[in-house]
């Protein structure tokens, strides 16, 4: 297992294919950042409130983290590379390989989006005539955000074992929770917010504009989609290796 899973580290960072990947990952919460475009309205706001107010995009780097899950296992599909892989190592091997493999990498290209977006929120603050200050709610954010980013890569993962096909995944862990979810959380909250993607961006902003599950339900929901996209993977995976 461990070789497996070393070497699923190893690909991850090799060819210029996955450098697309990263950047795809690096603009969600860029995303979610500019449509709301009031986060920028910071008069009359503190400091710390400023600061929360700009990190909480960070919380919808779970659908970065699917993302990147996924591109383990559609990867080898797009690539035709994945009856190799399988003959190799076994499925058992490959399945809990890449699972790992990709949590990892989320977690470590979450780590850098989260820098990366704090020193650019310094900027913002600076030029507002405010200072960057990192409360409680801040680091539970991070933590949040990075216990979100697992999920987000498990859940990619076994949507990559279930579709076998990179385009439809994508669209997916992309487009559904960019556009469907976004749309039923201005129009209906009430069933959003148990949506998987919803629901484990919950984790770090919890009760989000009175609109997102509190921490304990969304962590709940968060791990029930996953255990359930992860368990259908599995079968539906030595289902198919037979």
């Amino acid at each position: 297992m461990r070789n497996a899973i070393r070497s699923e580290l190893l690909r991850a960072v090799s060819g210029p294919s996955v450098l697309p990947v990263y950047l795809v990952a690096l603009l969600m919460p860029l995303f979610v950042l500019f449509s709301d475009g009031s986060r920028f309205d910071l008069a009359g706001v503190d400091s710390h409130a400023a600061t929360s107010r700009l990190l909480e995009p960070l919380a919808w780097s779970v659908i970065s983290a699917a993302f990147v899950g996924a591109y383990a296992v559609t990867r080898e599909y797009y690539y035709s590379s994945m009856e190799r892989t399988l003959t190799g190592v076994g499925f058992r091997r490959a399945f809990s390989g890449k699972l790992i493999a990709g949590a990892l990498i989320a977690i470590a290209l979450s780590v850098c989006i989260f820098v990366t977006w704090t020193l650019g929120i310094f900027l913002v603050l600076a030029e507002n005539g405010l200072t960057l200050a990192l409360s409680l709610q801040s680091w539970q954010l991070y933590a949040g955000a990075l216990g979100g980013a697992v999920l987000g890569a498990l859940i990619g993962g076994a949507v990559g074992w279930i579709t076998r096909n990179y385009y439809a995944t994508a669209i997916i862990v992309l487009v559904l929770p960019m556009v469907v979810e976004f749309a039923l959380l201005r129009t209906a909250p009430e069933v959003a917010k148990f949506s998987p993607g919803l629901a484990i961006a919950a984790v770090g902003v919890p009760g989000f504009q009175d609109r997102l599950l509190e921490f304990a339900p969304a962590l709940g929901v968060g791990l029930a989609w996953t255990a359930g996209l992860v368990a259908v993977a599995w079968f539906t995976g030595r289902r198919r290796v037979g």
